[in-house]
């Protein structure tokens, strides 16, 4: 169970955190975010935290967060976008 949790939470990064250079302040963000989203955070929660923490090191740092496609959203909720 612990394997598909990640997995779905490495899929939710994917799609809503890009990936940055080696070394950028973007991927520090997607490891806190992953790691917060594990520990029962939610997204905007964790986001927040990531941020908070890597701005002490680069002040001026703006994170590229995407918002959550809509087939997304409803596969979340466990409901299906019809009903």
């Amino acid at each position: 169970m612990l394997y598909e949790r990640q997995k779905t939470l490495q899929k939710e990064l994917d799609a809503r955190i890009p990936r940055g250079l080696k070394g950028e302040p973007q991927n520090t963000v997607r490891h806190i975010v992953y790691s917060q989203r594990l520990h029962g955070k939610s997204f905007d929660e964790s986001v927040e935290i990531a941020v908070t923490f890597v701005r002490q090191s680069y002040p001026n740092f703006t994170p590229k967060i995407l918002p959550p496609l809509a087939s997304d959203f409803h596969s979340t909720l466990g409901s299906s976008p019809g009903g």
